[in-house]
């Protein structure tokens, strides 16, 4: 009993704040649909018999349950709504040096970086816990890798308001307002729903069909992507990243050619965060 609320605690300590959805729901899918295609057979096995399927299934646990449960008949709604309150920020604050920052603005936002280290930490003691507490951390660990890759999650002390709400000047840079397409939105919305799929409109929604345009990289390029640290991969995400920043001012019009022109850092954070999640799963459960 008594290690069984040991988990319970760990598991509501690594969460935090209000969220905000990285990626959209189909990115979150596809990069795990791309990602299964590398897991090792007996790797594999274990992840989808702790999730209990594929781990698509599961990549937007942590979006679903950042909302209210209102319903009793929702198969997690005993076991989750005490912990909903607290539900984690899903952004990850980088300093000049593009290091992970303590920095944290209104609410506790931006622990990304500490709460996914601390769940890798779980998971590789993953044979001393229980079945459930392995689901959930897994379920952290498949969402928020991906979240880590994702350029609208980013985060830049250099920036006076890192987050920011209705900003002018540099301050909240991801969530100033701008026109997609004429339409009002945030830069942050733009990157998260739009800046994979307009890539190739041919494909549709098909996550197959898009990775077959995408996954072109050889197995040695792909190795050389998983090479080094979690910190090591934050700090690649920062930098290449940070671009997308420089020529966009609130109130800018912009458009799928914008996007476009961004291509290699959109399709490229996609792809190293689907190669680095099969990585990481498969040296923690082989």
């Amino acid at each position: 009993m008594r290690k069984a609320i040991i988990i319970l605690v760990a598991l509501a300590a690594i969460c935090s704040a209000q969220t905000a959805s990285a990626w959209g729901g189909w990115t979150h899918k596809f990069i795990a649909h791309t990602a299964d295609k590398y897991l090792e057979p007996e790797v594999k096995a274990k992840v989808d018999k702790y999730l209990g399927s594929p781990m698509i299934d599961h990549c937007t646990w942590m979006d679903q349950i950042r909302k209210p449960i209102r319903k009793k008949s929702h198969p997690d709604h005993e076991r989750l709504q005490p912990y909903r309150p607290s539900l984690l920020w899903h952004g990850m604050v980088l300093d000049e040096k593009f290091r992970p920052s303590d920095k944290r603005a209104a609410k506790g936002r931006g622990a990304l970086y500490p709460n996914l280290e601390k769940s890798i930490e779980n998971l590789r003691n993953y044979r001393n816990m229980t079945d459930s507490a392995v689901a959930v951390n897994l379920k952290y660990v498949i969402h928020m890798m991906q979240d880590m890759h994702c350029p609208s999650h980013v985060f830049y002390t250099e920036f006076p308001d890192c987050f920011g709400g209705e900003p002018s000047g540099p301050a909240g840079r991801m969530f100033m307002r701008v026109y997609y397409e004429g339409k009002k939105t945030t830069y942050h919305a733009v990157w998260d729903g739009l800046s994979i799929r307009v890539l190739y409109p041919e494909c549709g929604k098909d996550f197959e069909l898009f990775r077959q345009k995408m996954d072109k990289y050889t197995p040695k390029q792909r190795a050389k992507l998983c090479r080094g640290t979690l910190l090591d991969w934050a700090t690649d995400t920062g930098k290449r990243c940070r671009p997308i920043y420089n020529k966009v001012e609130p109130q800018d019009h912009i458009d799928r050619d914008f996007l476009l022109g961004y291509r290699k850092i959109s399709e490229g954070q996609a792809m190293r965060s689907a190669y680095r999640l099969a990585h990481l799963l498969n040296e923690i459960f082989r």
